[in-house]
């Protein structure tokens, strides 16, 4: 098999579809998560899609996986540079400050998605669970007390939230504004 540094070009392909995937559910919703609209923006064919996927629920919970690495794992990963807790949370505010910087509707669309759907509800709420878990870790290491680390959290990722639904775009000096206690 063809290697492109260390990655397989089948695994580059596929990254492709899950990527657009992800495109689509960011810009049109999960609606409009079609095999069709996928295969027509990839310039490919149905066949295509069943060389990497057995089913579109096969692709939607390879979708579901590929959001949960880019936007969970790989946070938790880059935050774990920090070499204490207080540092820990210091990039991973960092890191969600970055991604509201982008014009993007994802969180939303996934949220929206999981409230249609209860098997992908139940993948999301798994998802938003250990977002929750990984902050409460850091914010138990930093706060004494357990009410003051639980109340932080959930006031980080109430606000984290609210940016997301604000009526406009927060810009990045507005974000470092509202999460200045965090960095």
């Amino acid at each position: 098999m063809l290697q492109l540094i260390g990655i397989s070009l089948i695994q580059i392909q596929k990254e492709q579809w899950l990527h657009t995937g992800l495109s689509i559910l960011d810009k049109k919703g999960a609606d409009q998560l079609k095999i069709s609209s996928l295969c027509t923006q990839l310039q490919v064919t149905k066949g295509a899609f069943y060389h990497w996927f057995k089913s579109k629920k096969d692709f939607d919970f390879a979708l579901l996986a590929y959001w949960q690495n880019a936007f969970t794992e790989q946070f938790i990963s880059a935050s774990e540079s920090g070499k204490n807790a207080k540092q820990k949370l210091t990039l991973l505010v960092r890191k969600c400050i970055e991604g509201l910087g982008k014009e993007s509707r994802l969180e939303i669309e996934i949220h929206m998605w999981a409230k249609q759907n209860k098997e992908v509800g139940q993948f999301v709420s798994s998802v938003y669970q250990k977002r929750f878990d990984y902050l409460m870790e850091l914010l138990d290491d930093i706060y004494t007390s357990p009410l003051e680390a639980k109340r932080h959290g959930l006031l980080l990722y109430c606000l984290l939230i609210g940016c997301d639904l604000f009526f406009r775009k927060i810009s990045e000096q507005e974000a470092e504004l509202l999460f200045q206690e965090y960095l």
